[in-house]
Parts: C-alpha cells; sequence; structure tokens
C-alpha cells in the first residue's frame, strides 16, 4: 500500500472519530472560548460594581474634621467619597473605612512639619481596597497642594525636588538594526508596542504551552495508547500499511487540531496587544493629533508581523513535540504509563520558558538557536526582545524543520518495531 493511500485513509479515519466525538471536540475548543469569557465576566463584573460605588461614593468616615477642616474639605468635595458620620454602637453598616485626624493636624501643616492620619477599614475585601485607593488619591492630591504652595512661597517649583534625572537611550548598534526588520518595530523594541519584556510575558508562555492547553496531548494519547486499549492495534500490525503513513495520518489530525486551538489563543492575545499597543497614544486621540483608527492599524499592523515569525518558529515545534510524545506513548503499555512522560512535559514547558526569559541573557550564542525545543523558546523571546537577528531566525527555524523531521522518523520507527506495538497487549 502507498504512503499517499495510507496517510489519506488514517487521516479520514481519525479525523472523522475526532469530529464525531462531540464531548472531545467540547473539551478541545471550549477553554479558548470559555476561559477569556470567563475572565471578561469576572472583569465587567468587579468593573461595574468599582463604576457604582465610584458614581455614589465609598462611605467612609471622617472622626475630628475641625482638627483638619481643608482636608476634610478635600475629601467631602471628592465625587468618588460619600461621608457619613461614624460606627456607632449599632455596628459599621455601609461604612468600608474611618479617618481620624489628630488634635494637632492644622498646627503641624502650619509649621510645615509631618502631620499623621489614622485610617481603620471594616475588612479587607476589594470595595474596601477601592475605597482606601480613593483616599489616598484625595490624599495624594492634598499633599501636592502643600508641596506647590510651599515651594511657591520660595519662588521653587517641583523640578528642585529632582535633582538628578536619568535620560536612557539604547545604542544604535548593528546587531539592534538589523533585528529591527525581523520584529517590525524602530529602535530595537518589540514592535514599537511599549516595553518588549512585557510582551514577552504576555506572549510567550501563551504560545507555547498552547499546544498543552490546546489538547494535542489528550488526541495523542487516544491515537497510540487507545489503540492498545481498544484492542484494535492487532488490526493495524496484521496490514501491510506503511508504518510512516500511519505516523504521518495521525500526527496530520493532532497538528491541524493543535494549530485550530493555538490560533485561537494567539487570536486573542493579539486583540489584547493590539488595544495594549494602542494605549501609550490615548492622550494624542484625547488632543485630536491621531485617530482612533490611524492608532489601531499601526499597532495591529506591527502585531501581525511578530505573530507571522511567531508562527514560523512555532509550526515545527509543535510537529517536533506531537511526534516525540507519539514515539513514547506508541511504546507505552496503557494510560498510566504514558501519562508519565506527560507530567513531565507539562513540567517542562513552562520551565523552559521561564529559563529562557528570567535566565538567560539576551547576548546568548548561536549554538543556543541550535537545541531541540529550548532554541525555539529562545528565539520566540529574542523576537519579543526586538533582537532577533536574522541569520538567528533562520537558524532556529531549519534545526526546528529538522528536529520535526527527525521526530517523526523516530515515531514511525518506534510504530513499525513489533516490540514496542505489542507492549501491553
Amino acid at each position: 500500500m502507498s504512503f499517499r493511500h495510507v496517510f489519506l485513509t488514517v487521516f479520514k479515519k481519525e479525523m472523522t472519530e475526532l469530529l464525531r466525538d462531540r464531548r472531545a471536540l467540547l473539551f478541545l475548543l471550549a477553554p479558548p472560548f470559555i476561559l477569556p469569557a470567563l475572565a471578561l465576566c469576572g472583569g465587567l463584573f468587579v468593573g461595574a460594581q468599582a463604576v457604582n460605588w465610584a458614581t455614589q461614593g465609598f462611605p467612609i468616615a471622617v472622626e475630628n474634621p475641625e482638627a483638619a477642616p481643608e482636608l476634610a474639605a478635600w475629601l467631602e468635595a471628592s465625587g468618588s467619597l460619600k461621608l457619613v458620620d461614624p460606627p456607632g454602637d449599632e455596628g459599621w453598616g455601609d461604612t468600608l473605612l474611618v479617618l481620624a485626624f489628630p488634635d494637632d493636624f492644622a498646627a503641624r501643616v502650619a509649621r510645615e512639619e509631618t502631620a499623621s492620619v489614622t485610617m481603620t477599614t471594616h475588612d479587607s475585601t476589594w470595595t474596601t481596597g477601592l475605597a482606601a485607593s480613593a483616599v489616598r488619591g484625595v490624599i495624594a492630591r492634598y499633599n501636592a497642594a502643600l508641596i506647590d504652595a510651599r515651594l511657591a512661597a520660595r519662588d521653587l517649583d517641583r523640578s528642585w525636588l529632582t535633582p538628578v534625572i536619568i535620560g536612557e537611550a539604547q545604542a544604535p548598534t548593528e546587531a539592534v538594526a538589523q533585528a529591527v526588520a525581523v520584529g517590525g518595530g524602530e529602535g530595537g523594541g518589540a514592535g514599537g508596542l511599549g516595553d518588549p519584556g512585557a510582551l514577552s510575558t504576555l506572549f510567550l508562555p501563551l504560545a507555547v504551552t498552547s499546544w498543552l492547553v490546546g489538547g494535542g496531548l489528550g488526541l495523542i494519547v487516544d491515537t497510540t495508547v487507545g489503540e492498545k486499549e481498544r484492542r484494535t492495534m492487532e488490526a493495524l500490525l496484521l496490514t501491510p500499511a506503511s508504518r510512516l503513513g500511519i505516523v504521518a495520518g495521525k500526527l496530520a489530525v493532532v497538528f491541524i487540531a493543535s494549530v485550530v486551538v493555538m490560533s485561537l489563543w494567539l487570536a486573542e492575545g493579539v486583540l489584547l496587544s493590539v488595544v495594549v499597543g494602542a494605549a501609550p497614544a490615548l492622550p494624542a486621540i484625547q488632543e485630536g493629533a491621531l485617530s482612533v483608527a490611524d492608532v489601531l492599524v499601526q499597532s495591529g499592523a506591527q502585531v501581525a508581523r511578530l505573530v507571522f515569525y511567531l508562527v514560523l518558529l512555532l509550526l515545527p515545534f509543535i510537529v517536533m513535540l506531537n511526534s516525540l510524545v507519539m514515539a513514547w506513548c506508541t511504546f507505552a503499555s496503557g494510560y498510566r504509563e504514558s501519562n508519565l512522560l506527560l507530567f513531565v512535559v507539562q513540567l517542562a514547558l513552562p520551565a523552559l520558558v521561564i529559563l529562557a526569559v528570567f535566565s538567560l541573557p539576551a547576548d546568548v550564542g548561536a549554538g543556543w538557536y541550535l537545541t531541540p525545543l529550548f532554541g525555539t523558546v529562545i528565539a520566540i523571546r529574542d523576537l519579543f526582545s526586538g533582537v532577533l537577528l536574522p541569520a538567528r531566525l533562520a537558524v532556529a527555524l531549519l534545526s526546528g524543520v529538522v528536529y520535526a523531521a527527525l521526530a517523526m522518523a523516530l515515531a514511525a520507527y518506534i510504530y513499525s518495531r513489533e516490540w514496542a506495538l505489542v507492549r501491553g497487549l
């Protein structure tokens, strides 16, 4: 039987079984929709509650307000606060916190000394925390007004309070200039979208671990160990079908499922990054210098270039992982034994991400990009840090393709060995 015929037959079989299994499809496709939806609902609920409290005013009490009449007036004038009577014998009621002013507060302020305020909160809920933040904001503005008045009395301004400032810039080295063509931004940044470290912490774990979240592990186990558990492995052993064709057909279905789920996660990450990238331009939008559409288009184009290179690096990465797991699961005698490797993989991938982001320096040698799996993680890190050179991108990409081919060959070899297929039967 030809490779093409075997591949198409196995592919149609596995794809048909997957599409017919509605429960498997639910667990496969639900996380990219359900988890962000839950987070969005939670955020909307918290935001609605915060807006409601901020509109009506957080109920706070002030003890001894006559000792600090000016600050008490600031608190009363704040639209986010509502002054109520201090708690009595009946309890706190709706009061979230109590501010107590000492008797000498006004005198110490008049003498330009430091005055203290005691803030007692009712509990540690998030609404009380918001109320405390609102109070701190009012006191901070009051402090700023006092400082400005004291400086003006001495013919000084706020620059006098900062005798030394730091101006930061990145040297326009040849490496950074070349990396711009990869990252798609200017100045060696991550696509001009702000802090590259923030983007790498957002995208890198998402990109690498989306294979795990996407259900690739479960599908591989079902197409290998599941054959043994269902007692259908014997039928494959009796056919003269190409083992490489069988492996390729099974891997193709798992690969498609992994890419679909990964694309859903990346699409959500792209939308979030576009919004984050457009955030620094909000002042210009408010002043009318830029339009919202122009900012979103520019930010989206920069993110799209990054995602393009990210996908190039991830495709062979996914094939290699799927093939290695398939090789092990083919040899495993049952689900319990296969889960040993799956547990290691689930721990190893996040560990590689953490090691690449926080432990390795930015100027690692070119040999690191040749290492299996880890080279791709480093390349993705450098991509979002704006320091990935085109030559190193090519090294990581080509080595990833080679390792993916070798992993597929290993899976096909294991699938062609009787001592591996009959384990557990």
